[in-house]
Order: structure tokens, then sequence, then C-alpha cells
């Protein structure tokens, strides 16, 4: 009788344990990764056609290079007539008998350059002097005096050698301070070749003048 109970709780605790073994797991004691979701990739982002923003900034891009552009070639157009006649000054020597005129037809040829020609090319002694100081940036009492000297010398018959530095230097200075005419309309038109040829001031040089 004794062994009949024994088998029969046996049996019981086995049935016990096979049930438990079958029931269900709890969610949250599933595997984590079986409750990840699939990766989705993004669509691909199409640029074209561009936003109408992006016109509009590149329209402005382009105009500023555009202007840029512009702004630099008559920066260079503007100075060529200068830039020759600083190069041609460095041609002059105090060797050369007639240094002053040579120096004065730099500046000559360069004011023709930028102003009507019947506007400089008769200019000489006092006048062309006040011209030349006319032209001035900004007041400049020794620079004017050695344009002076320079503007005597043109007229003396054998110059004098000591003045060669000081009337060169004028020369150079007035080149790099005088505040040439930009605009085309109101002052005949700046010579886009370049430094005028001269032939109007030679013209004018074989008549005769007074300081």
């Amino acid at each position: 009788m004794q062994s009949n109970n024994l088998l029969s709780s046996l049996l019981s605790s086995s049935a016990q344990t096979t049930s438990a073994n079958q029931m269900p797991v709890p969610p949250q004691q599933q595997d984590p990764l079986a409750q990840l979701r699939d990766i989705h990739v993004p669509t691909e982002v199409n640029v074209w056609p561009l936003d109408w923003g992006w016109w509009v900034a590149i329209a402005v891009f382009l105009l500023a290079l555009f202007c840029l552009y512009k702004a630099i070639t008559a920066h260079i157009r503007h100075n060529k007539a200068r830039k020759q006649a600083l190069a041609l000054l460095e041609s002059i020597s105090a060797q050369q008998s007639n240094w002053p005129v040579a120096l004065n037809s730099i500046l000559k040829r360069t004011a023709m350059s930028y102003y009507p020609t019947q506007q400089v090319a008769g200019l000489y002694g006092k006048q062309w002097q006040a011209f030349l100081t006319s032209a001035l940036k900004s007041s400049d009492s020794k620079l004017e005096s050695d344009l002076g000297l320079l503007v005597s010398n043109v007229y003396q018959a054998t110059p004098s050698p000591s003045d060669f530095e000081t009337c060169k230097g004028a020369v150079k200075n007035w080149l790099l301070k005088a505040k040439l005419p930009k605009n085309k309309g109101a002052y005949g038109g700046v010579n886009d070749g370049g430094l005028n040829d001269g032939s109007a001031h030679d013209k004018q040089t074989k008549e005769p003048h007074h300081a």
C-alpha cells in the first residue's frame, strides 16, 4: 500500500513538472533581439530641380562675379597710361641734353590720356604748372615747387644737371599722386590704348612759348 502511494506521488510530481515546462514564457523573458524592427533605408533625396532659393543665390553670386570682373578691368584700363608713363620715366637720364623736355613730355602725354587734348596740349609755363597742381589729390607745397623747377628748366637753353633728380622725382610723384579722372563722359574719355602718343603736344612745342 505504501509503495502504491509513493508511486502515485512521484507520477503526480512528474506531471506537474511537465505541465510547468509547457507553460508559455512571458514576453519580458523572450529573446530581446526578436523585438527589434527591421532597418528601413531612407529613400534617396533628389536635389533636382533646385529650389528657388538656390537659383536666387546662384544669380547673386554670378552678378557679384561679373561686377568684380568689370571693376578689375576698369581699374587696369584706367591706370594703363599711368603705368606706361612710369615705365617711360625710367628711361630718362641726366645725360640727355633735353631731359627737361623729355620729363615734361611724359607729364603732357599722361594728361592728354585722361583729359581732352585741346584742354591740355596748348598749356605751357605758369598755366601748365597750375594745371598740374590742380590735378593733385591734396595740396603738396614741395611737389608744387619741384614741378615749377621742371617747368622753368624746360625753357632754359642749358638746364641745370643738379636739378635732374628733383625734377624726375617731381614727375614720378605727380604720376602717383594725381587724381586722374575716371568719368569718360565728363572729360572726353580715357585713351584705352594707353599713353597718348604726344603728337598734339609736339606740334604745340614747335611754336614759340614763354615761361
